[in-house]
């Protein structure tokens, strides 16, 4: 997963908002690490579900959000691929806690590609709480 941090870092770096704070995903109730993603890049909405038990979870705070959002879509790697081991990154305001930027890395469990999948503005206050929900 370091190779996906740095993919992340760089890409953000590029984006002109840095993202400094990280957390890899994990199944709150088998602690699996292998997801089927789906997003909305457009509405900054995303979430994960467990292969190993079918649980699905909001990534950040699209809980928050998911239910007016007309349209998801499934995450698929170019080798077609939809499993995926998932990392996110912040960006913060100076000398704040509050998120900027949001970023969404995955990387595909069959073929091994990561990479950036999705990033957009974030005003979350709270980066702690906001990755803990990763």
């Amino acid at each position: 997963m370091e190779t996906l941090k740095s993919q992340i870092i760089e890409y953000s770096i590029e984006n002109e908002y840095e993202a400094t704070q990280f957390a890899t995903a994990k199944c709150e109730v088998c602690s699996g690490d292998v997801f089927e993603v789906l997003m909305n890049e457009e509405e900054g909405i995303a979430c994960r579900v467990c292969v190993k038990c079918d649980t699905e979870h909001g990534i950040g705070d699209s809980d928050s959000y998911v239910d007016e959002v007309e349209e998801i879509f499934d995450m698929i790697c170019t080798c077609d691929g939809t499993h995926f081991q998932v990392m996110a990154g912040v960006s913060l305001y100076e000398d704040s806690e509050d998120v900027r930027w949001f970023y969404l890395g995955c990387k595909c469990v069959e073929c091994g590609l990561s990479g950036v999948y999705g990033d957009w503005k974030s005003e979350y206050q709270g980066y702690q709480a906001l990755l803990n929900n990763v």
